[in-house]
């Protein structure tokens, strides 16, 4: 009975029953292989994903250290520049009201320290290591990444600008600090000529101009050091939350 079946069945029907059954297992197979595939990719996104968000991390604590540094140096550069400017105000002050003498040289701040300011160049290689690996680019919706963008490729940039006119104004002469500083005035052996010079119009407009510039750099540097405090703030809680 069972033959006489077999050998009622087609021969087509057989064979198109072989190509079913060998197809239905090779897409069997092919599915497996396709969300074995899948899967690994996701997996390996995934890691890299961690991976970037565990750099990115490593990059926040990196520049939150380098800008704790240099709260630290604005505020010194701050007080000296502050004190800087105090002494050529009592100068001008001094100048408005009577001639110099040169036997009151000692008792006038101005004279008896050297003629500086402290530039402020804040540290950015954190910053620019984070920024040239992409990171920031990656995670710029973050409101911590806008504004430290802010304070190092604007307020960072105008500090330095600021910073570089000064110098090149207070230093592209030195005749005046030459006639100013104590240690230069202890190289100085015409001391009537000395005191002209000091008592001249050409050097008061000098400490006037230097005044001004003083001044502006003081202004600029509490500026920046404000939008410092504000994104250390921001970094300081990311770094907590990242711990």
């Amino acid at each position: 009975m069972l033959r006489k079946k077999l050998n009622e069945t087609p021969l087509g029907q057989i064979k198109d029953n072989k190509i079913k059954n060998i197809l239905a297992r090779g897409g069997i197979e092919f599915i497996a292989v396709l969300l074995g595939i899948t899967g690994s990719l996701l997996v390996d996104e995934s890691r890299q994903e961690k991976e970037k968000t565990k750099q990115f991390q490593s990059d926040i604590r990196a520049i939150h250290n380098e800008l704790l540094s240099d709260i630290v140096m604005i505020d010194s550069n701050l007080v000296y520049n502050q004190k800087m400017y105090d002494d050529v105000i009592n100068l001008l002050s001094i100048m408005e009201k009577t001639k110099i003498n040169k036997d009151a040289l000692d008792t006038i701040p101005f004279f008896n320290r050297g003629i500086d300011t402290r530039s402020y160049f804040g540290k950015k290689s954190a910053y620019l290591a984070a920024k040239s690996g992409g990171n920031l680019n990656r995670f710029s919706s973050i409101q911590a990444v806008q504004e430290m963008s802010k304070l190092y490729d604007n307020a960072y940039a105008r500090m330095e600008m600021v910073n570089v006119a000064i110098d090149d104004f207070l230093y592209r002469d030195s005749k005046y600090r030459w006639y100013a500083g104590y240690e230069s005035r202890r190289f100085i052996y015409d001391k009537d000529d000395f005191e002209k010079k000091i008592n001249s119009s050409e050097f008061y407009d000098w400490a006037v101009g230097t005044s001004s510039l003083l001044e502006a750099l003081i202004d600029i540097m509490k500026v920046t050091k404000l939008k410092m405090l504000h994104v250390e703030g921001l970094l300081k809680e990311m770094v907590k939350t990242s711990s």
